[in-house]
């Protein structure tokens, strides 16, 4: 089973206007004022890399493993090692440690009223919450949340 991530209407403006005013700042430096602009496109190409590594693209289910995917990389949670699975809507209160709070989605290390949690997800209403036999807490986020739910709560032991 697999799932795309729905990016909020914040998350995607966010992401929107942001790259398009570094994109332009960067020309502007680079095209005015070239030792300058260099220091941009640094930064440009380190949220662009972080978005594509990490900024979830889908979400996928199978026999064996969760799969986060991105534009760069899967992270797989193997289905053996999940505890439990539950939806979850994440609050305005968590304290986002290290990540992004909505370019390109919410993703990184977040710490709200369940604890320390990973993040990967475009929209809060459409969250589940994974729990892992080691106490790690993923809260992942796809368009069909409650059906992700059953298929790996039918997979968990």
């Amino acid at each position: 089973m697999e799932s795309k991530v729905k990016l909020s209407t914040f998350s995607l403006m966010l992401t929107l206007i942001l790259t398009g005013v570094l994109i332009v700042a960067v020309s502007y430096f680079l095209w005015n004022h070239e030792d300058k602009g260099i220091i941009g496109v640094v930064i440009l190409f380190f949220m662009l890399i972080s978005g594509w590594l990490y900024g979830p693209v889908t979400i996928a289910a199978d026999e064996k493993s969760v799969t986060i995917k991105s534009v760069l990389r899967k992270q797989r949670l193997d289905i053996s090692n999940i505890k439990s699975v539950e939806l979850y809507q994440p609050t305005m209160g968590s304290i986002r440690v290290f990540g992004s709070g909505g370019y390109m989605g919410y993703w990184g290390v977040y710490r709200g009223y369940i604890g320390r949690y990973i993040a990967y997800y475009g929209k809060a209403s459409d969250c589940f919450l994974i729990s892992m036999k080691n106490g790690a807490k993923y809260v992942l986020g796809c368009e069909n949340p409650e059906e992700m739910v059953n298929f790996i709560n039918s997979k968990i032991c």
